[in-house]
């Protein structure tokens, strides 16, 4: 009966590495999120940006941005050794966003990042909402490569139908399973090719929501930023989780706190994105007032 709440800005921004662009244009994005991030295109930008975040009070930063063909995060290659000077210089904790990533890239990041948000798509996804050529299984790769690297892994699984959960399986498989797992929920955005595509029900979010704290059931399930915001389908979405089992919640309405509060639950707020281990949360507790 504790409820974790979490509130990004403006200690742990999103930083684009890519600034505006992106090569893949998702169906379900087409380069809108990368609009509210901090751009940071050189390893120059990237590490006077994480100088001034520190000098300002943030504590952490995610490192995300554009996708390229091949569904790695655009210039993350090129910027391993920038995001190693400024995790040297500052401190501050990061938060890798990376898409697919190869095994060389993965250890040049080890001890720079603190932990990677990793997206387990299924195959249709990949192909028609990502236009990739790739697989689920390369996702688990991934999520391998990082492991082998000493790189913390928090997989994120969308909902668009509800049956998601079984995307995690392989993950479950691996042996090797996370703190934390992060449930997002698509939300159709003006202006992309999927702007007229419903929105997924109350109810599959629950039943996602309670198939990976099955699979997992000593992780804390959060439910994520990316998620409609409308309401009354928000508030609908976050009393349906929190009843399925989610123990965090990045930016709860107010009508969620208030049932959360009336149903005994201890609420604690950070100031950091959802995914952030517990070994962490001293740093951006927020105090009580």
């Amino acid at each position: 009966m504790r409820l974790k709440t979490y509130y990004p800005l403006p200690k742990f921004p999103p930083i684009s590495l890519s600034g505006a662009a992106c090569k893949l244009h998702c169906a379900h994005c087409d380069a809108t999120y990368l609009g509210g991030m901090l751009p940071a295109e050189t390893p120059e930008a990237l590490v006077d940006r994480c100088r001034a975040l520190r000098q300002s009070g943030a504590i952490g930063a995610l490192l995300s941005g554009g996708s390229d063909t091949d569904g790695t995060l655009l210039n993350l290659a090129a910027m391993t050794d920038a995001i190693r000077q400024a995790k040297r210089e500052t401190g501050l904790i990061f938060n890798l966003h990376p898409g697919l990533i190869d095994a060389a890239t993965a250890q040049k990041l080890a001890g720079a990042v603190d932990f990677a948000s990793l997206d387990i798509p299924s195959d249709d996804v990949i192909q028609r909402v990502l236009g990739l050529d790739a697989t689920t299984a390369g996702y688990i790769v991934a999520y391998c490569t990082l492991r082998a690297a000493g790189i913390d892994v928090v997989p994120h699984v969308t909902v668009y139908n509800g049956d998601e959960a079984e995307l995690l399986e392989p993950v479950a498989a691996t042996g090797d399973a996370p703190h934390t797992i992060v449930v997002i929920v698509f939300s159709p955005t003006r202006g992309t090719p999927m702007a007229d595509v419903p929105a997924p029900r109350p109810e599959a979010v629950a039943n996602v929501v309670a198939g990976v704290k099955a699979l997992f059931p000593a992780a804390e399930i959060s439910l994520g930023c990316m998620r409609p915001r409308s309401r009354p389908l928000r508030e609908a979405i976050e009393l349906a989780a929190l009843r399925a089992g989610v123990a965090r919640m990045e930016l709860p309405s107010q009508k969620t706190l208030r049932y959360a509060r009336e149903a005994g639950y201890e609420i604690a707020t950070f100031d950091a994105c959802c995914a952030l281990p517990e070994a962490y949360e001293p740093m951006a507790v927020r105090a009580k007032t």
